[in-house]
Order: structure tokens, then sequence, then C-alpha cells
């Protein structure tokens, strides 16, 4: 199949992407012995294959994974690997207890019931983890020993969380992407995992982390801090002195072959025979690997109550339920489909007669003709798992309904309900609700079904699978923030050392707490001992310096054990002031830069793109998102969803948001050091020579940011937008010490 050419691709702007190593569980190939012993090696694509094989192959790279077969050895016979590598794949063989322990237990047993919160069903055994980390080990060897400098690394899904920290262990110099294919729970969940500590270093070792929704950003996020304690910000986890980037970013589909017309022979002959096994009937449509988060049981449950309600029904709907095999092997699974086909007898020999099912339950995959078949003939497809990380189906579904017309109900546990607001949102524990929901799909009119379908279908054309191909690579090649600042030591210390010395007007920002003096468990003890008080007093003196102290702390505070060094101070976050020599406090009311409107704009539009009939409104002074002209129902669910997402965003800004009628309000509350810094900047009577800021926590972030050309020093040993830093507040007050002895006499030598 022909890959889609990016938007710059079809522009003739195309430019070369660094070489790609791709690594999942699983190679895209079909890998086949001859009875005679010939090996022989074919590329498949589909879902995410088909999005990474052309990066993939134009970049040169290396997709590393299993080939699907197991040996004694553990290794790949050389003539298969030769054939693997002929297609640019490097097969990472397994043994058949390595197959069994780290994919079948430790995978499909222990993470998998996890990430979807079935806690009960979790399996948990010391030797699957050992053999889960010494699996993970190998691929991650593996990658280091095909790893170019420069190479981009993208690790797909949860069989290999602890790869990304194992590459960057070896390799820190490669740009590591990971993205998790399932959802992440809550943290009361996740925490359940006795190596749940290990599995997020192991993910936090890559520079980017890909999720399907905002709410599995949340969830990880929320799990880092409670297990590992580490400082976070609405799309970033601070850890080992890096910055790694949380993004939200959907998987889509290729939409092209459900496109396809109905006469193709392959469409045609399968469309005939559903129509007629239909008979006129409204059709329901269930298509799903057999898996208990599916939800089929309960689909089917539900079915059969309705049927029992109104048993005119099974004249007037059949229902074709296809459940895929999977993981046949395991227990869970093999009690799943004795379940689900003794539920399927029952609800035929029920409300069936001769000639006429009311259900047709069939175990066994589908080839792609007959599922677009499936798709046109159905009424209503209905996709209702349990818990699902996004679900392709209910985007193919919509994607073949080439005539806007069908209705998609789709459980709100789904990640692609974050997407497909348009759609019928059922709760799939509520049987109730199942059967109004079918009631209502199967009575709904051709208009209110194209009005909910076009822009559905719209969407899942627009935001395909090389659109999430291209914005993950995009977002892993951009991360550039891989340490912390660089330390101030050697030739660095000379420099700075130089321009400060350089200067004939320095203006001086200086946090308190942790940066001039130490942190403290009681913050009324961490008084300014008498040596930093003649240090700031000595600073303050020079005639060159323009000395101020930026902190949270309050005025009072500052006057009392500061006011005497002749510093200026900036309280409360940088709401007062007190200049330098003045016994006047003066309260800054000043607004925002209009900057933040720029981050916070991007967001409203992404939701405004999900929720057809709202739009965003732009004021002086703020933003406002409106959703009255929306569906009330999916829309009010995004709104709390945004509403949330932006409180977490704004948790270190000045901002607030305001809930109206019908209506999301951002405006400024407030400012920040940052703002407080610039306005008595402003009041200078000319710009400085040079612009010190230090500070060591997130507040002094907004003064690094706003004032990106300064000598800008962080305390400590994180990511930051400092571009110097020391280890300690007794470092930095050396630092100064030494800047100060070295400063030329000026008022002397005039």
């Amino acid at each position: 199949m022909a890959r889609t050419p990016s938007e710059s691709e079809s522009n003739g702007e195309s430019k070369p992407r660094p070489r790609l190593l791709l690594v999942s569980n699983r190679l895209p190939v079909k890998l086949r012995q001859s009875d005679s012993g010939e090996w022989s090696a074919e590329r498949t694509l589909g879902g995410l294959a088909t999005g990474l094989s052309g990066p993939h192959q134009d970049s040169g790279g290396v997709w590393i994974g299993w080939p699907g077969m197991t040996t004694e050895d553990g290794a790949v016979p050389e003539r298969a690997a030769t054939l693997l590598k002929d297609l640019g794949f490097r097969g990472l063989g397994l043994t058949e207890e390595e197959h069994e322990r780290y994919y079948l237990r430790a995978s499909n047993r222990c993470i998998w019931p996890l990430l979807h919160g079935f806690v009960e069903r979790v399996e948990f055994d010391r030797e699957d983890w050992n053999v889960y980390r010494a699996v993970n080990q190998r691929f991650a060897d593996t990658v280091c020993e095909e790893a170019q400098k420069g190479d981009t690394v993208f690790v797909q899904d949860f069989q290999l969380c602890l790869v990304p920290a194992m590459i960057r262990a070896k390799r820190p110099d490669l740009r590591i992407g990971f993205f998790l294919h399932v959802p992440f729970p809550h943290t009361g969940i996740f925490r359940a995992l006795p190596s749940r500590a290990e599995a997020l270093k192991g993910l936090l070792g890559a520079d980017v982390i890909g999720f399907h929704t905002l709410e599995y950003v949340r969830c990880f996020r929320s799990a880092a801090r409670r297990v590992l304690g580490v400082e976070t910000t609405s799309h970033t986890v601070e850890y080992e002195s890096r910055q790694v980037s949380l993004v939200a970013q959907p998987l889509g589909i290729d939409p092209t072959p459900w496109e396809r017309p109905d006469d193709l022979p392959e469409i045609a002959g399968p469309l005939a025979e559903l129509k007629a096994a239909a008979a006129g009937r409204k059709v329901l449509l269930g298509v799903e690997r057999l898996d208990y988060t599916k939800g089929i049981l309960e689909r089917l449950t539900a079915f059969k109550e309705l049927l029992e309600e109104r048993p005119e029904l099974a004249e007037e709907v059949v229902f074709f339920q296809i459940a895929v095999p999977s993981r046949v092997e395991v227990d869970a699974y093999r009690d799943l489909k004795e379940s689900a086909e003794q539920l399927a007898g029952e609800i035929n020999s029920r409300f069936g007669r001769v000639g006429v099912q009311p259900l047709h339950y069939q175990f066994h995959g589908v080839d792609p003709g007959r599922l677009t078949a499936l798709y046109r003939v159905a009424d209503v497809c209905v996709v209702t798992p349990l818990r699902d990380g996004l679900n392709l189906v209910a985007k193919e579904f919509v994607a073949a309904r080439h005539q806007d017309d069908g209705v998609l109900l789709l459980s709100e546990f789904t990640g692609a309900a974050w997407e497909l607001t348009e759609a019928l949102h059922v709760n799939p524990y509520d049987i109730d609700a199942m059967k109004s929901a079918f009631v209502r799909a199967l009575e709904m009119s051709p208009g209110e079904q194209a009005a909910r379908m076009a822009p559905m279908r719209e969407r899942v054309r627009r935001d395909d699978i090389h659109f999430w191909t291209r914005s993950m690579l995009d977002k892993i090649e951009e991360s550039t923030q891989t340490s912390a600042p660089e330390l101030i030591e050697g030739a660095i210390q000379g420099e700075c050392m130089q321009r400060w010395s350089a200067a004939s007007d320095r203006f001086v920002a200086l946090d308190y707490d942790g940066t001039l003096r130490e942190l403290q468990v009681d913050p009324k003890t961490a008084t300014p001992a008498p040596e930093l008080v003649a240090l700031l007093t000595e600073l303050a003196a020079a005639p060159d310096n323009d000395v101020w102290i930026v902190s949270g702390r309050t005025l009072d505070f500052l006057i009392e054990h500061l006011g005497g060094t002749g510093v200026g101070l900036i309280g409360e976050h940088g709401r007062v002031a007190r200049a330098p020599g003045s016994t006047e406090i003066e309260e800054i009311a000043t607004t925002p830069a209009p900057a933040w409107k720029d981050r916070i704009r991007p967001m409203l539009d992404n939701v405004t793109g999900r929720v057809h009939g709202s739009h965003v409104e732009e004021k002086p002074e703020g933003l406002a998102w409106h959703y009255r002209g929306a569906e009330p129902e999916s829309a009010a669910w995004q709104a709390h969803e945004l509403y949330q997402h932006l409180g977490e965003v704004m948790a270190d800004e000045n901002l607030e948001v305001m809930r109206g009628n019908k209506v999301l309000e951002i405006r400024p509350s407030g400012i920040s050091k940052a703002h407080g810094l610039a306005t008595v900047m402003a009041r200078r009577s000319q710009r400085p020579d040079l612009v010190v800021i230090a500070g060591d926590d997130v507040t002094d972030e907004t003064m690094f940011r706003a004032f990106p050309e300064s000598l800008s020093v962080l305390v400590g040993s994180r990511a930051s937008a400092a571009r110097f830093r020391v280890e300690s507040p007794a470092h930095f007050r050396t630092l100064l010490g030494l800047w100060q002895a070295a400063t030329p006499n000026r008022s002397n030598a005039s």
C-alpha cells in the first residue's frame, strides 16, 4: 500500500529526518519456513506499520523486534536474519520460556490488566518480571548496537516499558521517544504493581512519552509524582536533571482502505452475502478481539435483555458480532470464549426461529474486504469496551461511511471518545443505558446521523496515521533539553566573571529561599546569616550594581531581615515592591504580557476541532471558549476535561479559568516574579549592560524565560531555562563573592 505523503512533501518542502530506529515487540513481517527448510519474509502493513514504515525506510533506519518465532537458543536463524535485514529489520529471537514469561505472563497477565484497570486479574510473579527485565535489556542492547550518532529511537508500547532508561544508560546522546498504546490508569491502580517505580523510571528514560489522551497524561504525571516524588508541570516531568515531555496525541488510521467503492469484488461479494443474511432487518455490528476488556459479554447481555422487553425486535434487528481470536493459550481468554458462545446460543435459542437468527456470533478473523462490507451494511456500530486505550474500529467504521450515514455507539471508557465527540457515548457497565442507547441509535433520523457522522469522518481523514507519525517524530526530534544547564566551573566560570567585570551597569535579581539561603523545613528559621547580609550590603553599595531580591516571601519578612542591606525588594512573587534606598511600599498591578495567549489558544483550538458547534473568542484581557451551540452532552464532558486541564496548565501562572453559562473564560489574575521584575526594570533610565538572574524553583523559571539573554543561574541540578547552574546556595554565595571581588573600582578610577 502506498504511503500518503506529508503536507510538506506534497509541497516539495520535505526535509530529511534523522535515521529512525523503531522498537516494538513484534516486527511487521510474516516469516515462514518451507518443508524444505527455506525461509521467506514478507513485510506486512496495517495499523501502526502503515504510518511508521515510510519514515523507517526513507531514513534508512532499522526496525527492531521479535519476528514471531521461538528457538532453543533464543537466536534468529542466520538465513532468516539475512532476509529480515534486507527489509530493514533486526530480528530479536526468544526462547519458548522467554516468550512465556516475558510476553504471555508479565506483559499480558500482569501489565495489560493493570493498565486497563482490572486489578483483580493482575498476576505478578517475580521470576516473570526478572525475565521481562532481561528481555527488555536485550532489546536495549540491540538498539545500542545498531544506533549511530544523531539517530532517533522510537519505542512502542507496554511490553518494552524498561527499554528507554536502559538505552539512555548506554547512549545518552540519542533522542528517545516512547508511545503507550493502551490506557494509563489512575494512580491508586498503578501503585498496585510491585515493580511500579522500576516501570516509571524505565519510561522516564525517554525524552518524549506519548499517550492517546490528556486523561492518560494526567494519570501518568500523578503516578510519577506519587511514586517517585518528582516535580511535574502540565506537560513535563523533571527527572534526573532532564525534562521529559508528555504528549497527548491519539493514533490515527489510514482511511484509504475503508473508503474503497462497494463494487470492488472483495467488497461486493461479502456485501451481498451480508445483506441477504440481514434480510431487510436493521444491523447492529460489533468487531473486536475476544478480550475481557472489550465488553462483549456486557453488550450481548444488554441485547438479550432488550429482546426480553421487546421480543418483536428479533424480527426487525440482527446483531453481527465478530470475535477475533486472541491469546487463546491464556486460561482467562478460553473461559471468556466459552461464556460468549454460551450467551450467544441462549439468545438465538430463546428469540430465534427457523431461518431467522437475531444474533450472528462468529469467532474468527475477518479480511479487509469483508470488514469493509460489514462496516457498510451496519446501521449501528457498537464499540463498547469496558476500557480501551483508543479503539481503531470506531475510526474505521467512521471512515467507511462515505455517505455520512450510520450511528457510532461508543463507550465513554475508550480513548477514541475524546476525539469522536459526536458519537453516542454510553457506559458499558450500565446495562439499562446500553439498551436505551441501542434503541436511540436504531431510531435515529437520517438528518441527525449525517450531522453527527460528517464532522467525525472529516476529523478521521484529517488526523490520520501519517499525521500521528509526523507529530510524534517532530516532537521527539525537537526534544533538545536532555540535561541540566552547564555547571559554572573552569572556562565557563572565567567567561562569566569576565562578563561581570566588563559590565558598567548590572541589574541583579536574586531569589532568596533555596538560592541565597538553604531551604528549611520551617521557613521561619531561614533567616540570613551575617555573612549573607554583609555580601548583599557590599553588592548593593557598588555603584555599578542595581540589586533586587525577588521572592515569594512577604515584604515584611524581606524588610525585617534584608531591608538594611540597600537592595531592592520584590515580595509575594511580584505583587509588592520597595525600591533600593526607599521606604515606600508599592503594589505592582501590571497585566501579564499577552504571550500567555499563544500558549493557551492552541489548547482551546484543539478542543474546538473536536466539539462541533463550539468556538473561541479572543478578548482584550483574555480568551473564552463557548459551547452553547454544541451537542450538550459531549460538550459538557469536554468542557469538564478542559477545565481540569487548564487548571493544571496554569497552576504556575497568575491566570484563572472561570466557568460561566456554556463558556469557559481564561483571564489574568495577577502577576509573577517575571512581571514584577520587568516592571521595576522598565523604570530605569537606561538598559543595563548585564542582567543577572538566579533562582532555584519553578517560580523562578518565569524570570529565566522572560530574560533569555541574561546571565541566568539555576541553583540546583534539574532541567531549567537557565543558561548555567551551581549546585547549592553555598556555591552561589561563594560565586557572587568572587565576582564582586574581581570588579574594577570604577568610582576610585574616576
